[in-house]
């Protein structure tokens, strides 16, 4: 029997168990901590579920929407963002709606910018790609300072990896029409109140599982790894969910990450935001934090109460890809570099901005 090692106990590392256990394969997952499911585990604080962020579903991607779905049943969700701007003392939504700028003390200096916007412009970093789509006004009130403040950079023009800094905008950039973020795209979150924990269950199930275990030494050419314990394993395949430089003992420099800290309250009210809104993105510099979550409005539980959390951006963990070129250069000679047999997963391991829909197409 073909045997797989897989580092991470994450979405990363549980799909892929997943289908080379139904293949027949003998699969062992290691993982530090001691839960499994990463990221986008449900936990819960006083009888609330949260995650660490929020992990709705967002795809394009009919086919990783039916994977999932046929394990954790989804229902969709019509939930919009709120950015406060505190220059203006106003909530907008979020992406930038045509339908707000009316709102805007600049409206009219915005909509001059807008009739001026360049044609086959070919931006070469985040600032200019941003500036291309709505201006040098809207640019200024949204994205500048959130952005360098999100990813702990100085300037904008440091982000130039072109596809990823592309693809971010798109998502992003001025919205006409219904409010609703990520209109044409699956967007969806589990019903069950622990979210994509019964998925986790199921796809460990067959495989050998060694939690609280720390991994000491990797040989990718043998593939093998030895353990804290200074046990050694040994696979036909490997997969790895780690950041690919620790593969290869950082032999190309070490790759750049943005991580956050999350702070959850519990407040004595049944909602805080509004209705329809799941959350709110505070641009201004002079704030720490990028975001506030209210959870109730994906899971719906009942409750008097409300639980929200507040992201801070932090160097204290690794959880962001920097959209630079020169990074993700490095993470590619990694990537090149590594044997046949041996597979990188994950936003991490693939150095990109990815989410659950792309882990489960690669």
């Amino acid at each position: 029997m073909k045997k797989a090692l897989i580092i991470g106990a994450g979405m990363g590392g549980l799909v892929p168990a997943m289908f080379l256990q139904k293949k027949g394969w003998n699969v062992t997952i290691i993982e530090r901590d001691n839960i499994h499911g990463g990221g986008v585990r449900t936990f819960f604080h006083g009888g609330h579920p949260y995650t660490l962020g929020p992990r709705h579903f967002l795809s394009p991607y009919p086919e990783a929407y039916e994977f999932l779905n046929q394990y954790v049943p989804m229902r969709d969700l019509t939930k919009i963002s709120y950015t406060y701007m505190d220059q203006d003392k106003a909530f907008y939504t979020y992406p930038i709606h045509e339908d707000d700028i009316p709102l805007m003390p600049e409206k009219d200096q915005i909509y001059e910018e807008l009739e001026k916007l360049p044609q086959n412009f070919k931006p070469k970093n985040f600032e200019e790609l941003w500036v291309s789509r709505v201006g040098p006004t809207l640019f200024g009130k949204y994205i500048r300072d959130y952005n360098k403040k999100a990813w702990m950079i100085d300037d904008n023009k440091e982000m130039d990896h072109g596809s990823g800094i592309e693809i971010t905008v798109k998502r992003h950039a001025l919205e006409k029409g219904a409010r609703n973020e990520f209109k044409d795209w699956f967007n969806c979150y589990p019903i069950a109140l622990d979210g994509y924990n019964k998925f986790f269950d199921i796809a460990i199930e067959g495989c050998n599982l060694m939690l609280n275990t720390n991994i000491t030494g990797f040989d990718v050419d043998r593939c093998e790894l030895t353990l804290e314990t200074g046990e050694k394993l040994q696979g036909d395949i490997l997969i790895s969910t780690l950041s690919p430089d620790l593969l290869l003992e950082k032999q190309f420099g070490e790759l750049r990450y943005v991580g956050r800290e999350f702070y959850k309250f519990v407040l004595p009210l049944e909602f805080v935001l509004p209705e329809n809104v799941y959350q709110v993105y505070y641009p201004s510099g002079e704030l720490q934090q990028t975001r506030i979550v209210e959870y109730k409005k994906f899971s719906q539980y009942k409750s008097p109460h409300t639980l929200l959390s507040m992201e801070v951006p932090s160097m204290s963990n690794k959880l962001y890809p920097m959209l630079i070129k020169k990074e993700v250069d490095r993470a590619q000679k990694y990537l090149d570099a590594l044997p046949d047999n041996v597979y990188s997963m994950g936003r991490m391991g693939r150095y990109r901005y990815i989410d659950v829909d792309d882990i489960i197409m690669d």
